[in-house]
């Protein structure tokens, strides 16, 4: 009679949660699987309820709760207790990416749209080279010989698009670097770099650019909400935070140039 092939034998550390799930999964491989994915639902569920803050309405989140339960299973198979990290902090920034790829491969811009944004931001960069500052949405227009109604379509068009949450689960996004979530002790030289290099583009917006996208992105409040306290339009703030984003990576790209050139 055929064996079942097992796992080697792991000593769980103390600081795994559902210990005696781990241990049967590592002696009976895929047979122990299914009771320690459901013990970790509830971390998918954080993830989802997170990320929905900031979706728009047209998105469903139960839609996006196979991506979750993707990341959680491909976490679980390639977690390492050897590392001593708890598997909630290792498997938490891996589902969110799964989700955040299903919202990319579902939500992305039209190849003649997206050269409109790279124009824009080529726009943005040039003017910065030129001025030291940011151009603003009239200057942008005029270069671009676009109407105001036209570029705020754009914007709107955009939205999906331009996300903090750029990155991948090996990389860390943009999110993650302003806010300088990790312990300097911990992060990789170059990790600091794209760090310094993108603190330097947040500081090129504006002070209302910059409270916009602070509210949204570490305060977690609603657009609706942000609209409230600016006394402005919910589709006026999703545009302006928009257009901040795009303002960010063409920062970013000219303070890369100028660091390579110096």
């Amino acid at each position: 009679m055929m064996q079942m092939e097992t796992t080697p034998c792991r000593v769980v550390s103390d600081n795994l949660s559902h210990a005696k799930l781990w241990e049967a999964y590592w002696e009976q491989g895929d047979v122990a699987q299914d009771a320690l994915l459901e013990a970790y639902l509830p971390l998918t569920r954080r993830v989802l309820e997170r990320i929905s803050i900031r979706l728009p309405s047209h998105v469903s989140v139960k839609d996006l709760s196979q991506a979750a339960l993707l990341g959680l299973y491909k976490s679980l198979s390639s977690f390492d207790p050897d590392h001593q990290v708890p598997f909630e902090a290792y498997a938490y920034p891996r589902i969110r990416g799964a989700v955040l790829d299903e919202l990319r491969s579902t939500d992305y811009l039209s190849r003649g749209r997206r050269t409109r944004v790279d124009k824009v931001e080529s726009v943005i960069c040039d003017w910065m080279n030129e001025y030291s500052c940011m151009p603003s949405e009239d200057e942008i227009c005029t270069k671009l010989d676009m109407s105001m109604e036209t570029f705020h379509q754009l914007m709107d068009q955009v939205k999906p698009w331009c996300s903090l949450d750029a990155g991948d689960e090996e990389n860390a996004s943009l999110y993650n670097i302003v806010a300088d979530n990790q312990n300097a002790s911990d992060a990789t030289a170059q990790e600091k770099d794209i760090r310094h290099l993108l603190r330097e583009a947040f500081r090129q917006l504006d002070m209302r650019e910059q409270k916009i996208l602070y509210l949204y992105y570490f305060e977690e409040l609603r657009l609706s909400e942000i609209a409230e306290l600016y006394e402005l339009t919910e589709a006026r703030i999703s545009q302006i935070r928009a257009l901040s984003l795009v303002r960010l990576r063409a920062a970013l790209n000219c303070i890369s140039r100028e660091d390579l050139v110096s």
